[in-house]
């Protein structure tokens, strides 16, 4: 383990973020590191049109805990503009980038690496599980395709909204610009959601070669998003290339999404944080 040059590492992210001015500092990656390795390294992705910010509440409960903690800001994200339209620009590749250079920082940190994500964090968490050494992926509500999509037809509306016009929506009509919390984009880019169904798509297309210990999937049985029986299928395949794959289904939380962001009036995180620390401290089998 090397904690100093995995700061040195995230320094030099940091200063090519502040070097954009597109970027607000604010929202950019953060850490939260000792002099000496830890344990466990925990990388912490954050969802779509969300940032870095999404993991300050959870972030600092996990250092308490004795753990190494790393959030990167995913690419075209955390813009001062949250009515920025570069969001349309982003492609699956970016988002599998990013994610495996937090990994290659966290390993710096810690004896094992622990990923935990959200919607298309949690997808990505997947992806890392066919194709990484981590321990442990935890999945939280993966955007493996649309609840009111039938399963398996999930992968060609990926297809068609990559390959279609882009368009944007609001991913709360009522509200538009004034939806929360204030480091999210009010908008999604349609061709953002085909790409980032893209990633669902290749954790079925992994070599076989390196591979998690464990993925976990945790699902709302109330989330209004996505396709959790499409998830279940698409996280089974892991366990070809020799992951072994545990579910956990929340039972009586409210029809949301995102789960684990603490500036949102109806947020869960007293609920959800216990359940997600428990995962990530769970003694390897």
């Amino acid at each position: 383990m090397d904690p100093a040059k995995a700061v040195a590492l995230l320094e030099e992210i940091v200063a090519a973020e502040r070097s954009d001015p597109s970027i607000d500092p604010a929202y950019g990656t953060r850490w939260w590191i000792g002099e000496s390795g830890a344990r466990i390294a925990v990388v912490l992705l954050h969802g779509l049109t969300s940032c870095p910010p999404q993991y300050d509440r959870l972030g600092p409960q996990l250092r308490a805990r004795g753990h190494a903690v790393i959030v990167p800001r995913m690419p075209y994200h955390g813009y001062h503009d949250r009515m920025t339209t570069a969001i349309a620009n982003l492609r699956a590749r970016d988002l599998e980038v990013a994610a495996l250079r937090a990994v290659v920082v966290a390993a710096l940190c810690g004896e094992r690496v622990v990923v935990v994500g959200i919607s298309v964090g949690a997808t990505l968490a997947g992806w890392l599980a066919a194709r990484t050494r981590i321990d442990t992926g935890i999945a939280l509500a993966p955007f493996c395709g649309l609840r009111e999509v039938p399963a398996r037809a999930n992968d060609a509306l990926g297809v068609l909204l990559r390959t279609a016009p882009n368009r944007f929506g609001w991913w709360d009509p009522r509200r538009k610009e004034a939806q929360d919390p204030p480091h999210g984009y009010p908008r999604f880019a349609t061709r953002a959601l085909g790409e980032s169904l893209r990633i669902s798509t290749d954790i079925d297309a992994a070599p076989h070669g390196p591979h998690a210990r464990r993925a976990v999937l945790v699902l709302n049985e109330n989330d209004p998003v996505v396709n959790n029986a499409h998830a279940r299928r698409r996280f089974a395949t892991l366990r070809e290339f020799g992951v072994e794959v545990d579910d956990l289904t929340l039972q009586g939380m409210p029809e949301i999404h995102d789960l684990i962001e603490p500036q949102i009036p109806q947020e869960q995180t007293e609920l959800v944080y216990p359940v997600l620390i428990d995962l990530i401290e769970q003694t390897p089998s």
